[in-house]
């Protein structure tokens, strides 16, 4: 009996780890142009460090909500081309947000670890609500057509 429930236990944080590798390439690619503008804030030690803490909690917080780890709606699937403009535009406004967020906490507290805490419950919540703004802008563009 025991053995079964460590291969089901496995099994779930295989498919996990599958999930949250496929979001972060996801989170990544569509973030690349905020990703580029984020190069020219300041300062760049504290916005490096919340950037990258917003990326990780980004594939993370991505990956836990589409395989259903915790329940925040239906989530599109990676590769859905009608959502890939909004996904792109959400990711990009949350992560670069996040980071100059997380930075300028860490530059007003002069705590290092507060371009870490902030990023990841800001990013964490803000994905939460993704599925929230794809059907609202599905029900939005039905409405004007």
């Amino acid at each position: 009996m025991a053995r079964g429930v460590f291969t089901k236990t496995i099994k779930r944080v295989d498919h996990w780890l599958d999930q949250v590798f496929f979001a972060a390439w996801e989170v990544s690619v569509l973030v690349i142009p905020t990703l580029w503008l984020l190069l020219a804030a300041t300062p760049p030690e504290a916005v490096s460090l919340s950037g990258l803490t917003a990326l990780v909690a980004s594939a993370a917080a991505v990956g836990t909500y589409r395989g259903q780890y915790v329940a925040t709606g239906t989530w599109p699937r990676p590769g859905h081309l009608p959502t890939l403009p909004l996904r792109s535009a959400y990711y990009s406004l949350v992560v670069g947000g996040t980071s100059l967020l997380g930075a300028a906490a860490q530059v007003h507290s002069g705590w290092f670890w507060v371009g870490i805490v902030v990023p990841a419950i800001v990013v964490t919540g803000a994905l939460a609500l993704l599925p929230v703004v794809v059907q609202t802008v599905e029900r939005t563009a039905r409405l004007t057509m």
